[in-house]
């Protein structure tokens, strides 16, 4: 079988960075507003902003006026999906080659999955995506099986050639880790910085899961810089012609955001995502140079 290790957009140029939006980071804005923006108004928004595609997990009932307006946008999509069967991932491929996807990646079972079961699912799904023409990375997130840096390595070890969706900060506030030398948390994070083909973008302090960096020169966030600049390290060399290295911003709404007593949030997700945006292609720079 064929064996995407990275998205390739079909083209001759040289291998680049792209930078995405997820759909779900879009909603409940403009900040405490009493009208959310529509659809229309979203995608025009990433669109504006610089951003190249959208994340979207949709249904039978959704897709048709997602497409209908990423193609308005002149956005590309990609899908995700949370997948404890191999049916699930086949009705997402099939979703994918529908709506002319770019990739799959998928968020695998749970922590209380059995761990060859969830190697077959990972194993498998992305025989089937790849089958079909599509890259297909594992997503590493809490309260699925690669909610921890321990279940990962051991899923690394059932399934060597993985490639993942790395989001970081999940390992970041379930290890607690705060970005001091000493913790060495790039070296425990080396095996999925290794396999890394697609990024999300968000940032965790090593309490809060998400957090406001304000311009991003502070420890924090780049702390994350030198994480997400060393997986572009490791993505580069292998990297040919139309090799793409997708990196999503993707900072969640109420209850991933932080909000006052009255459920406010006093976070401007938004400009906070042409941030993660800045950071990305400064991370990006550190592992060209």
């Amino acid at each position: 079988m064929a064996q995407f290790d990275r998205y390739n957009d079909g083209s001759k140029n040289a291998p680049r960075l792209r930078i995405q939006h997820s759909l779900w980071s879009l909603g409940k804005l403009p900040m405490n507003a009493e009208q959310e923006w529509t659809l229309a108004e979203k995608f025009a928004k990433a669109k504006a902003g610089g951003f190249e595609a959208v994340e979207c997990w949709l249904n039978d009932e959704s897709e048709q006026e997602h497409k209908t307006e990423l193609e308005r946008a002149g956005l590309k999509l990609v899908l995700g999906h949370r997948p404890f069967t191999l049916p699930e991932v086949q009705q997402t491929v099939d979703r994918a080659l529908r709506l002319g996807a770019d990739f799959v990646f998928a968020q695998p079972a749970d922590a209380f999955t059995d761990a060859q079961a969830v190697a077959t699912l990972c194993r498998e799904g992305r025989k089937i995506a790849n089958d079909a023409g599509l890259a297909f990375f594992v997503e590493t997130h809490r309260n699925n099986f690669t909610e921890n840096l321990p279940q990962t390595l051991q899923l690394i070890d059932l399934v060597p050639d993985i490639r993942f969706t790395a989001d970081l900060s999940h390992f970041v506030v379930v290890g607690e880790f705060y970005g001091w030398a000493d913790e060495r948390a790039i070296d425990r994070m080396l095996p999925i910085l290794e396999r890394t083909s697609h990024m999300h973008g968000r940032i965790s302090n090593g309490e809060q899961v998400q957090v406001d960096v304000g311009d991003g020169t502070n420890m924090t966030a780049q702390f994350f810089v030198e994480l997400w600049a060393t997986a572009m390290k490791h993505w580069l060399p292998g990297a040919g012609a139309g090799d793409v290295f997708p990196f999503t911003s993707e900072l969640g709404p109420p209850r991933y955001a932080i909000t006052t007593p009255d459920g406010k949030e006093f976070s401007d997700r938004w400009e906070q995502s042409l941030v993660m945006k800045s950071l990305a292609e400064q991370a990006w720079q550190k592992a060209t140079a």
